[in-house]
């Protein structure tokens, strides 16, 4: 990346932010609206000052405050935008606005073009989101652009979606046999583990409680197990003296993995077997009867299973990787100039 000499001090933030992972797909043909100058770059008298030169084409203050509009999170222009957040995050919205200006000049480069009838219902689906032609005419005017510039915005925004996909996504197409590939040599990292479905009663303690209060607990903790021993219905018995959420369920606290409960609680309902319920257990948070009423194995998932997750998984890393290959060469080739404010 060459930086050119000015009479303006260059801000070199382009080469501390080349690492950072910005998004690069943009906004669809609804959201095209916000190609329409924002209030902040309307009211700036510096809206048409250069902001950033890439390869000798001037990218204005306007086109970076709109740019900076779409990557703030929505929370941080409550009560506007303060200097201090422009400040902030003025160096990923120029990041985003050179990669942008990189693919359009690119695919301009490449002769790529978007179809006339493609430009069109962008257009026409911008009309109707503000209300017919008479308000998009008002909304241009507002703005102080005629419909000639803003066609070309579209273009533009369309022209990097076109780059976007053909040069980036679609080379970035993770296909079958790769996925197969991948789960058969990765199988280790696709096994369900065993998993018990466990019913629960809990009767609850102070975390400092008196002799007198943990003496309480304990005696209900034991009337309630000595009328499971008696046969008394489990589910009932939850719903009736539990002060685990779960009693709304009669104690079902559905399949869990190990890891799920409390370390002395699963100590001994790992040791229970089918149908089998547990003496009284205590833990810090009070007295606890367990019944397992259903072991699961451990079971090797299918290549069905986690097909889709594992192309998830692999698109997102080859479509990261492509991405950053790409615009690195970009940048590398390009002459980018960041002008001070």
């Amino acid at each position: 990346m060459q930086m050119v000499n000015s009479k303006t001090r260059i801000v070199r933030l382009i080469v501390s932010l080349a690492g950072r992972t910005l998004p690069l797909v943009l906004c669809s043909a609804v959201g095209m609206i916000l190609l329409l100058p924002s209030q902040a770059a309307q009211a700036s008298d510096k809206k048409d000052k250069p902001a950033v030169r890439v390869n000798g084409r001037a990218l204005t203050e306007e086109m970076l405050a709109d740019v900076m509009q779409k990557i703030v999170p929505a929370a941080a222009f409550h009560g506007g935008l303060s200097e201090k957040k422009k400040r902030k995050y003025r160096p990923e919205a120029i990041k985003t606005l050179v990669d942008e200006e990189l693919m359009f000049q690119r695919a301009e480069e490449l002769d790529m073009e978007v179809d006339k009838s493609i430009k069109k219902a962008a257009r026409d689906k911008i009309i109707a989101k503000v209300g017919g032609k008479s308000k998009y005419k008002k909304a241009l005017k507002a703005h102080g652009i005629s419909d000639r510039e803003y066609k070309k915005r579209i273009r533009r925004k369309l022209l990097i979606d076109k780059f976007v996909k053909e040069r980036i996504e679609d080379v970035a197409t993770v296909h079958d046999e790769e996925i197969s590939r991948y789960y058969e040599e990765n199988k280790g990292m696709y096994i369900r583990p065993e998993a018990r479905r466990i019913r629960h009663i809990f009767i609850k303690v102070p975390p400092v409680p008196t002799e007198e209060q943990l003496d309480q607990r304990r005696q209900r903790a034991e009337m309630v197990l000595q009328k499971l021993n008696d046969g008394e219905d489990f589910a009932a018995l939850a719903w009736d003296y539990s002060d685990d959420p779960y009693r709304v369920k009669g104690g079902d606290m559905g399949l869990l993995h190990k890891g799920r409960l409390d370390p002395k609680l699963e100590k001994e309902v790992v040791k229970l077997e089918e149908g089998e319920t547990s003496g009284l257990i205590r833990t810090i948070y009070g007295f606890h009867i367990a019944k397992v009423t259903e072991i699961r194995p451990e079971e090797q998932l299918s290549f069905e299973d986690v097909k889709d997750s594992i192309k998830t998984s692999l698109s997102e890393a080859r479509l990261k990787e492509t991405r950053e290959a790409i615009m690195a060469e970009l940048r590398e080739k390009a002459e980018i100039e960041v002008i001070e404010e």
